[in-house]
């Protein structure tokens, strides 16, 4: 527990890097809000949490939307669709980001895909997890504990946080 801990406050470190790319996309995200555009979220399997805790939680974010596989939206300049992903290889994703690219919305991804995959071109504000492989060495060699979820969420949280102050400021004015 002590390496993955240990390895986990790493990746949790790294996120300081991106504080520019995450105040950026949170900036477009309220301006979908504020504009009367949406917030559109879709996942693969294992990052769904991601989704459930931007669209039904308590910390949820304004207009946040949940798209299920196999449902297609038709979208606005107005909206912003953020993908939460361990690979960006999911077909569904895949046809989403284009359709929502076409449509003229923004687009941001949370994933794990390193930065050279061509899918990145579609994308406006990729932000990565971190997670290549494994954080903890077994001694067969074999590497486990992959928590693409909680860095997901990591990354979700630093998205709300920003958000909320973005539309608490605009309410102000």
């Amino acid at each position: 527990m002590k390496i993955f801990h240990t390895q986990l406050t790493g990746l949790t470190n790294r996120l300081g890097e991106l504080t520019e790319k995450l105040e950026d996309a949170a900036r477009l995200m309220a301006q979908s809000v504020i504009s009367d555009g949406s917030v559109y979220w879709a996942s693969d399997i294992e990052m769904s949490g991601v989704v459930t805790q931007a669209c039904s939680a308590e910390d949820r974010i304004k207009d946040s939307q949940p798209i299920h596989n196999g449902q297609i939206e038709d979208f606005s300049p107005m909206d912003t669709l953020v993908i939460a992903s361990t690979s960006m290889s999911d077909p569904f994703l895949l046809t989403l980001i284009a359709k929502a690219k076409k449509d003229g919305a923004t687009v941001i991804a949370i994933s794990s895909t390193p930065q050279t995959e061509s899918v990145i071109t579609d994308i406006d504000f990729m932000l990565p997890t971190g997670i290549e492989h494994g954080l903890v060495p077994l001694e067969s060699g074999r590497r486990i504990g992959s928590p693409h979820l909680l860095m997901g969420l990591y990354i979700y949280y630093h998205l709300f946080f920003a958000v909320t102050d973005i539309l608490e400021e605009h309410e102000e004015d």
